[in-house]
């Protein structure tokens, strides 16, 4: 009898299976990397040291000195779903290590060929293991010292479809640094090494201070302009948050440098990311991102960290509550900072802001908030328009006088329609000299020859930067030249800079430049506002009046008078009308 109906559909092979699971853990070499330093991790290593070959494409080794893994447990550990972090589903609510899903071993395993050697600290004798997509071909016991050493070799041989996939060398590379960093800044008492085919990438010290793995990982230059966070009570007392900060100064076009943890896991979390930029307010602009190392502990059971297989995903049940709290320990931090004269944080029923008034209150729903700011104008001088002929000016309606300087930083003016005009002198005087930059120069870079050449004292990481872009400096007008392995001297610096710039300054004007992923006009534009920035006059500088008033008439005929290059307003207004509504004669 003729079978009524034709089967379609099958149950896959194991194997086949192993590999489509595999694609969810594992995408590039950083993935490895990021699941076997966090068995590290939860093994309670205290050194890990992280060896990778043509970015991690040919070999990725790494050497711990945890607990090891017992005899019994080897073959175990590369079974799927094999964990020694849980035992239930009621254990998730209590977690506290990295790991819990007894994935990623597996998921490795399936697409690679591994070789594992491991002594459990409670035994005499140590275990080696080679696996060979995802079957077992060898084992036996050796000899050797507690801990673990695995070994990924041909990433990808049985998946040639995903090797097409994979990036150049340095791009692979960059994105393990990443990882390395990410779990050096938040487990300081560990010592990381990164090593690429015997060159020393990053290097921690361990000494349990977040402050030293950043200076370790990032160079002085970037940890003298952070601010250790404030302790914050939080709702019901749920959460404590830990970390640093950066001072507004130092901020970037995207969130890349956002570094949130929460029980010391590496999350990407939006609601996270969106207080620590409420919390800044306006003293950053609108697509501007601090640096900022944010730690926070919680409850486990006030949070979901099973969502997706690479544990980068995270939701919070209380997410409001959060959100207040994260915005709250920012702005607290940065008013006790005194950066400005007072930073706070507003109160709102849910993630989306509401308005602020003049005197930092809710504005009440029904109305809008009394005071008029400035929007950071997009358009800005492209680079292609070095040259382009200045305006007219004089549309600023801004009278000469009377002028008035508050907290040694502000000028008070008034406007032809009777309006108070606040200038930020020192955002005004960026402005400013940063047109006479572009006017002068151009998009020309001239050099300056130093009568004493440099030696900037660089981290392992910052030199590592500076061998992938020597040219991009020599570009900017940089006179830089190697010296061994692992010191460079510089002997010219771009003419702009003359004059303006100590030595630490200059190793953080390099690590901003070689940081800018942009075009060249995109590098000139840093540079040039940086060298406006030096040669500006600072907050807290008492101004006479007839400096008070060149500012006032040079701002009126720029080019784009209502932003510093950064972005940050040079002004703001209150309208005469909303004066008056203040003083209830309306």
């Amino acid at each position: 009898m003729k079978e009524r109906f034709m089967r379609c559909i099958f149950v896959l092979e194991e194997q086949t299976i192993g590999k489509i699971a595999a694609g969810e853990v594992v995408d590039r070499p950083a993935s490895v990397v990021k699941e076997l330093i966090e068995n590290s991790i939860d093994a309670g290593s205290t050194h890990v040291i992280v060896e990778v070959g043509d970015g991690g494409r040919d070999y990725i080794r790494i050497t711990d000195d945890g607990c090891g893994i017992s005899e019994g447990d080897v073959a175990v550990a590369f079974e799927k779903h094999a964990t020694s972090k849980i035992k239930g589903i009621e254990d998730l609510t209590a977690l506290r290590t990295l790991g819990f899903r007894g994935e990623a071993l597996p998921s490795i395993a399936a697409v690679s060929r591994i070789a594992l050697s491991t002594r459990h600290e409670s035994e005499e004798v140590g275990t080696y293991l080679k696996v060979d997509g995802g079957v077992i071909k060898e084992r036996r016991r050796i000899s050797r010292g507690g801990g673990t050493t695995i070994e990924v070799k041909s990433l990808f041989y049985n998946l040639p479809a995903r090797i097409g996939t994979l990036k150049s060398k340095s791009t692979e590379l960059r994105h393990i640094v990443e990882v390395c960093i990410n779990y050096a800044a938040i487990y300081p008492e560990i010592k990381f090494e990164l090593v690429h085919e015997e060159n020393p990438i990053v290097s921690t010290v361990g000494t349990g201070k977040m402050l030293d793995a950043l200076v370790n990982t990032y160079g002085s230059s970037v940890a003298k302009e952070l601010i250790e966070l404030k302790e914050q009570d939080s709702p019901q007392h749920v959460a404590t948050i830990s970390g640093y900060i950066s001072k507004p100064v130092l901020s970037y076009g995207t969130k890349k440098h956002l570094f949130t943890y929460v029980n010391r896991r590496f999350v990407r979390s939006e609601v996270m990311e969106k207080a620590i930029k409420r919390g800044y307010g306006s003293l950053l602009p609108k697509h501007a991102y601090p640096f900022a190392v944010i730690s926070l502990s919680i409850d486990p059971g006030e949070i979901n960290v099973n969502i997706h297989p690479k544990k980068h995903e995270i939701s919070f049940y209380h997410a409001n509550d959060i959100f207040q709290f994260i915005t709250n320990a920012v702005a607290t931090t940065l008013r006790h900072a005194d950066l400005i004269p007072e930073v706070v944080a507003q109160r709102e029923e849910g993630i989306e802001a509401g308005a602020v008034d003049f005197f930092g209150q809710p504005a009440p729903k029904e109305k809008r908030a009394v005071i008029s700011v400035q929007t950071p104008i997009q358009e800005d001088l492209k680079a292609e328009e070095f040259t382009e002929k200045r305006g007219s000016g004089g549309s600023l309606d801004i009278r000469s006088a009377p002028l008035y300087q508050v907290l040694d930083s502000y000028i008070i003016a008034q406007s032809e329609e009777d309006d108070v005009i606040m200038i930020d002198q020192h955002a005004a005087a960026e402005r400013i000299n940063y047109e006479k930059l572009i006017e002068k120069y151009g998009g020309r870079i001239d050099k300056q020859t130093l009568l004493r050449p440099y030696m900037p004292d660089l981290s392992t990481h910052q030199l590592y930067l500076l061998r992938e872009n020597e040219n991009v400096l020599r570009d900017m007008g940089f006179d830089i030249e190697r010296l061994g392995d692992d010191s460079y001297i510089i002997r010219a610096i771009p003419v702009v800079f003359h004059g303006m710039i100590g030595e630490e300054e200059m190793t953080e004007v390099i690590t901003r430049l070689v940081e800018e992923r942009g075009k060249k006009e995109e590098r000139i534009k840093v540079l040039f506002s940086t060298a406006a920035c030096k040669a500006s006059i600072k907050a807290g500088e008492k101004l006479s009046y007839e400096h008070m008033r060149e500012i006032v008439e040079r701002l009126k005929i720029a080019k784009i008078p209502f932003t510093c290059p950064h972005g940050r307003p040079t002004m703001i207004r209150m309208s005469k009308k909303e004066i008056e509504k203040r003083f209830k004669r309306r």
